[in-house]
């Protein structure tokens, strides 16, 4: 298929190709010179503002199910921190009432698992009728459902096993709680203060954890056509140089503009920060020829060279796939391997019978 494709391309470009008769005298008295195209792996597509973003998946809130009154704080914003640091102490009065309550049903369950072994070892020794056992043991098991619902609300609440094992063991009251990190990373958002209270949809700390962060950048719509999701690409951004890959590109195009937002994912060894704006160069990973934008000249609506044979030069037409400020990127192709013209170009423009320069 491959093949088929650069045969018809081959006699596409032969098609429209016009050959210029010169004698060695008349390109000398000319000055033409000419140069080989150089193969390039690079194809830049252009340069473009883009913005660096964390993946809302390295964000994490911490936040309380209840209502609490933040009594201290021990970290600041921006400083790292590990997963199980003490972020804040805090307390409420629902933290309160939810450790009395679950002190009030570890007695409770206290009570009847005693009470369950006791009529246990009556029913075994046939003392008592055995429906008693098969009671107490019921209300043992009710009395441990809520024990492990108590414990579970501890928890959800923030409170760590050991603060919960202790509450259980000693059955007394804690009147505060640290509030601890559930990730190891740096803190970019605090809202707690110490003496502020907060609400339950309150955020207090939001942490960013380590990983890849994003760039996206609006790029017109016309330049994204052969654009494709997992397409790898190099980007200069700054003094940072590095491959990836598109990650993701919009399936709509902005009505106002008409950019399409393209993001690209920033190997997490590259040191730049979220918030970031600067211009970014993409060159796409394609094969193409560089040839210089003065080699390169219109005749009619058609961009032609002017390559080198044995009795003078073939005009030929050539597809621009990009361009930077001393190159034009053209589709590859075996009949531009050869040497192009880069002088006098109108010269042999006009051999051809064109008026338009």
């Amino acid at each position: 298929m491959k093949k088929q494709l650069l045969f018809l391309t081959l006699f596409i470009s032969v098609l429209h190709a016009q050959n210029i008769l010169l004698t060695p005298e008349q390109e000398a008295n000319w000055q033409i010179k000419t140069e080989v195209a150089e193969s390039s792996e690079r194809l830049p597509l252009g340069e473009f503002i883009a913005e660096v973003v964390t993946p809302p998946t390295l964000l994490h809130t911490i936040s309380l199910p209840f209502e609490a009154n933040v009594k201290k704080l021990h970290v600041a914003n921006y400083q790292k921190v590990n997963k199980g640091q003490i972020l804040a102490d805090v307390t409420g009065t629902e933290w309160i009432e939810t450790q009395q309550k679950a002190i009030s049903e570890a007695i409770e369950f206290n009570h009847h698992e005693h009470l369950a072994e006791r009529k246990n070892m009556l029913c075994t020794e046939e003392i008592i009728p055995q429906k008693e056992c098969v009671a107490a043991n019921a209300e043992l098991a009710a009395d441990k459902v809520k024990v492990a619902a108590s414990k579970a609300l501890l928890k959800s609440y923030g409170a760590s096993d050991e603060v919960i094992l202790n509450l259980f063991k000693d059955l007394k009251l804690s009147q505060t709680i640290q509030l601890r990190s559930s990730i190891s990373g740096r803190i970019v958002e605090l809202h707690a203060t110490p003496g502020k209270s907060t609400s339950p949809s309150d955020s207090l700390f939001i942490i960013q954890e380590e990983g890849s962060l994003w760039l996206e950048s609006a790029i017109e719509a016309k330049r994204t056509e052969g654009l494709l999701e997992g397409q790898k690409v190099q980007i200069v951004l700054g003094n940072h140089t590095f491959d990836t890959t598109i990650l993701q590109l919009s399936p709509v195009i902005n009505p106002q503009n008409q950019t399409r937002q393209i993001r690209f994912l920033v190997p997490s060894n590259i040191n730049i920060f979220s918030g970031l704006r600067s211009n970014a160069k993409i060159i796409l990973t394609q094969n193409s020829l560089k040839i210089k934008k003065n080699a390169v000249i219109k005749d009619g609506d058609t961009q032609i060279v002017f390559v080198k044979n044995n009795e003078g030069y073939t005009s030929m037409p050539v597809s621009i796939l990009a361009e930077d400020n001393r190159y034009y990127f053209v589709k590859p192709s075996a009949a531009l391997q050869k040497k192009i013209a880069v002088s006098s170009l109108a010269v042999l423009k006009n051999m051809l019978g064109s008026e338009d320069e």
